[in-house]
């Protein structure tokens, strides 16, 4: 992102000002980890405050708060194809009257710019990076040994009940978990499910990791188990047919994953009706 903004004389960054002053409004470019990047443009009466309020945490929840700013505020995310990443979101805004009946059309003018803004950041940013080579925006990491043994420390047993309370307001991390919910009958890999959110295959599994606790092989293990515990006890489906049902290749693999997972084979968690 932040290459991005700074590279080619700041023309992006010259572009969002020219447009934030020409429509009254204020721009905001946000990361993935909704902080704000280069500033706000154009201007807002609490300014100061959403600034002040970055510093203290991120603006994730901006939408949802902003009646208290006095303000409408629409977003859109922002993905770069030639990268195969998500990059972040830009989002508008413009001071409001809270009580004001025509804040609906307001809205909607900022949805309209929000995808407008999108579009344009995105295809400058594709002009850029083929000004400059590829090579500029993809952030190369080294291994680290203590990082390598963490993703290696996941503890099955305890992977289903951490999944029953899992909370996060990642917009990524959502839309993976939501993609892979949806397709448990199919045999999915970290860098599909990566680009389906537009992350690179090393950012998705740290983020991953660090949003739900659990790297991404065992919850998505963990989604397939409990699935399975459900037809278990509730289909007339061969054990057979629920491995195959789950994209699991081996009958023999499904039978050790459950176990691992359960503290049950298949057979005797359906004969004894475990929870």
């Amino acid at each position: 992102m932040q290459s991005l903004l700074s590279s080619s004389d700041k023309l992006l960054i010259h572009l969002l000002q020219s447009y934030a002053q020409t429509n009254d409004i204020a721009i905001f470019v946000l990361n993935n980890e909704d902080h704000l990047q280069a500033g706000i443009f154009g201007k807002l009466t609490k300014k100061s405050e959403l600034t002040k309020a970055n510093k203290i945490k991120d603006l994730s929840k901006l939408s949802v708060n902003k009646y208290k700013y006095d303000m409408e505020y629409a977003d859109a995310p922002l993905r770069i194809a030639v990268i195969n990443q998500r990059i972040g979101k830009i989002g508008v805004a413009r001071d409001t009257i809270n009580s004001d009946p025509s804040n609906i059309v307001v809205m909607q003018k900022l949805r309209q710019q929000a995808e407008y803004l999108r579009y344009l950041f995105e295809n400058v940013s594709k002009l850029i990076i083929k000004e400059r080579g590829i090579d500029d925006f993809i952030i190369k990491y080294s291994l680290d040994v203590d990082e390598a043994i963490d993703d290696l420390d996941n503890d099955e047993s305890g992977a289903l009940k951490r999944i029953r309370h899992l909370s996060t307001s990642n917009e990524s991390i959502i839309s993976a978990i939501e993609f892979i919910d949806n397709n448990l009958d199919k045999r999915l890999t970290l860098d599909q499910v990566a680009g389906k959110v537009y992350l690179s295959d090393y950012y998705f599994s740290k983020l991953f990791k660090r949003e739900t606790g659990l790297s991404f092989s065992v919850y998505l293990n963990a989604r397939k188990i409990q699935k399975a515990m459900i037809l278990l006890k509730e289909s007339d489906d061969s054990i057979n047919e629920i491995s195959d049902a789950l994209g699991f290749t081996r009958l023999s693999y499904f039978s050790q994953t459950f176990k691992k997972y359960t503290g049950y084979a298949p057979t005797k968690y359906r004969i004894d009706g475990k929870d």
